[in-house]
């Protein structure tokens, strides 16, 4: 049955128009995503290009930045160059360009840092120098004692060397001092040499002795690193509290032989009563009580040069210490044998009792002792076999060396055993009725450690009263006997005892037995001077004539030689 068209249901007409609805509003739609991809597309178009200028423009300014900092650092290295060449140079005058950044200006500072040397423990020189800063954003750069630093404080670094040089035992330093204006801005600079360079150091030749110099600077990290590179890490030492480098030089050496029965460095030598002698010759600081009991030469009044080994000892005790691989030795158990060439490390004091022998075998080469604390035979015996050639048995001791009823050492050959000491040991050798050394002691000190009462460390252990107060050495009671030498403090000889010198000495010089590296290198001349050089803006002297086309620079030749 046919509907009628109002009776329900979808006519044609009706599904036509539904559909043609649908693709109207799809080709909308269409229509409006193509408009947004567009737009998008400018978009990141548009983002891409302000990124690229952003980056671009921030690559620019770093660029302009760094050739400002560039040109800036270059003027302060000819400023540098020309304060150098006026100081060594044959003129007294120069004008430099000082191309820095416009309306900017570098400021002179008086006392930024200063220069002290010690030959041993003597100040030889001290001086203070001032620098020429410029500071911008808070990055620095500064002259300083003819060399140029960027940064401050540990964080400085070199930029220009000083004219600061050490090579093979030589150091010579010429340090150009600036006075004058205190603020130098963008445009040339008069330079004035006053006078001629002015000598720091008292002496050239130091051979043998330990220089020392402390450079105290606002840029003393700089320093350090240039130091380290002119010499060894083992040299240069930092005290970041003080902004200071300290450099060491020379290697420790003994420049001597033990030539002498004894050798009192800081003081008398006293013979107490008895019939004690001394077989050989002697001298003293001081005086000698009794010049009928020495059998050969004596000499008073002698001046000690001899070198003070209390740094090489503690830096064997401490490295010994650090060094998991020594071998820690208590021969106080008895019946110990040390041989093999090797080193052995005591680390609270050597003993050896009655009955407690130590037996040093030299046939592997030279054994060493190194004892922090006190060495102290009471009534233990050391015997040392199968010597030879330059070999030894050598004990390095940080505090006293004492021995009674005992024997150490070889009979007639006391070039086997060789005892060192501090400036501080306190020495006896007493107690008992025999005690026994063939051997040497080396322990020089520049004063006495005892005052006239006070008693010896060292004796206490034996027994003998009062006989060794006030005497860092003392050789008292019973029979005691010594065949060697024995450089030390001042000595007192008693009783029965008597010291011999044995002539297979002549030749034998102390050994400290260094590793080379791990000491500073050795000097022989040092040569120091100051020269004085005044600057100025240009104009404000008119004497001083504009600089040549040709740059001015420092030749190797220009620079004064140490003789």
């Amino acid at each position: 049955m046919r509907r009628a068209p109002w009776e329900g249901g979808a006519s044609k007409h009706g599904k036509r128009t539904d559909e043609s609805g649908e693709r109207k509003s799809g080709a909308a739609e269409r229509g409006q995503s193509s408009v947004l991809a567009v737009a998008l597309l400018i978009g990141f178009v548009v983002l891409g290009m302000l990124s690229v200028a952003l980056v671009g423009s921030v690559t620019l300014d770093r660029a302009q930045d760094n050739a400002q900092n560039q040109r800036i650092e270059l003027a302060f290295v000819e400023f540098s160059q020309s304060v150098t060449s006026v100081a060594f140079g044959q003129g007294t005058t120069e004008q430099v360009a000082f191309d820095i950044r416009a309306n900017d200006a570098a400021v002179r500072h008086d006392e930024t840092g200063s220069i002290r040397v010690y030959t041993d423990d003597t100040l030889i020189a001290n001086r203070t120098f001032g620098s020429v800063e410029y500071t911008r954003e808070g990055s620095t750069l500064a002259y300083q004692a003819g060399g140029v630093w960027r940064g401050t404080r540990a964080d400085a670094n070199m930029v220009s060397p000083p004219p600061f040089d050490y090579d093979d035992g030589s150091l010579n330093a010429w340090i150009p001092v600036v006075t004058g204006e205190r603020t130098l801005t963008r445009s040339a600079i008069d330079l004035r040499r006053n006078g001629s360079a002015v000598a720091l150091d008292r002496q050239s030749v130091v051979q043998g002795q330990l220089v020392t110099v402390e450079i105290q600077s606002k840029y003393y990290g700089g320093w350090a690193d240039y130091l380290r590179q002119q010499t060894s890490d083992a040299s240069i030492t930092v005290d970041h509290a003080n902004e200071t480098v300290v450099m060491r030089l020379g290697e420790p050496a003994i420049d001597s032989t033990f030539s002498e029965g004894v050798f009192a460095t800081s003081g008398d030598i006293q013979f107490d009563g008895g019939n004690s002698e001394i077989h050989g010759s002697v001298s003293a600081g001081g005086s000698v009580s009794d010049h009928s009991r020495v059998t050969r030469g004596v000499t008073e009044g002698t001046t000690n040069d001899l070198r003070i080994i209390d740094d090489v000892i503690e830096k064997k005790v401490r490295d010994a210490e650090n060094d998991s691989t020594m071998p820690i030795m208590h021969p106080e158990y008895g019946g110990a044998f040390l041989g093999s060439g090797a080193t052995y490390y005591d680390d609270d004091g050597f003993v050896l009792e009655n009955g407690e022998d130590l037996t040093v075998d030299l046939s592997g080469g030279n054994v060493t002792m190194l004892v922090d604390g006190n060495v102290s035979l009471q009534g233990g015996d050391i015997d040392v076999v199968n010597g030879g050639g330059d070999r030894a048995f050598r004990i390095y001791s940080t505090r006293n060396f004492g021995m009674g009823n005992s024997r150490a050492g070889v009979v007639g050959e006391s070039q086997y055993l060789q005892v060192y000491g501090t400036s501080e040991m306190q020495i006896a050798i007493t107690g008992g009725s025999k005690a026994d050394l063939f051997g040497t002691i080396y322990a020089p000190r520049k004063e006495a450690v005892l005052g006239d009462s006070e008693p010896n460390a060292a004796a206490e252990p034996f027994g003998t009263g009062n006989k060794c107060d006030g005497w860092d050495t003392c050789v008292v009671a019973g029979n005691s006997e010594v065949s060697g030498a024995i450089i030390a403090g001042p000595t007192i000889v008693g009783q029965s005892t008597e010291i011999e010198y044995d002539r297979n000495l002549v030749d034998i010089q102390p050994s400290l037995q260094l590793d080379h590296g791990l000491y500073p290198p050795p000097i022989t001349y040092l040569h120091l001077s100051v020269y004085d050089i005044t600057v100025s803006q240009a104009g404000s002297n008119s004497s001083i004539a504009v600089p040549p086309a040709v740059a001015s620079s420092v030749a190797a030749a220009a620079r004064p030689r140490a003789d």
